[in-house]
């Protein structure tokens, strides 16, 4: 009887750890897919030159991009300075929207 509970114990605990490694799996995939996306939108934003439309719409971006919280410290710096060196005395940034 008591090896058959520390085996059941020993099986429950392994099951959890399983759980616990599945989950934490999944999240890092995850958050590597929100990075990937983010990478790619940043490129996008910073390839657009110019005025019009996408211009636009790349400054919004990086915008956003400075605000994400779960994308990492430099990364929101990098955006931030690939946002100021779009403004120059000629032609400064359009007004940021408010929600």
């Amino acid at each position: 009887m008591e090896t058959a509970l520390v085996t059941a114990l020993i099986a429950a605990a392994a099951a959890i750890v399983a759980a616990v490694v599945s989950w934490f799996g999944a999240f890092q995939s995850r958050r590597a897919v929100d990075r990937d996306h983010a990478w790619r939108r940043f490129t996008w934003s910073v390839e657009r030159r110019g005025h019009g439309d996408e211009y636009d719409i790349s400054i919004a971006v990086l915008r956003e991009l400075e605000k994400l919280p779960w994308w990492s410290k430099r990364d929101r710096a990098l955006a931030s300075r690939a946002l100021r060196r779009r403004s120059t005395p000629d032609h400064p940034l359009p007004p940021k929207e408010d929600p």
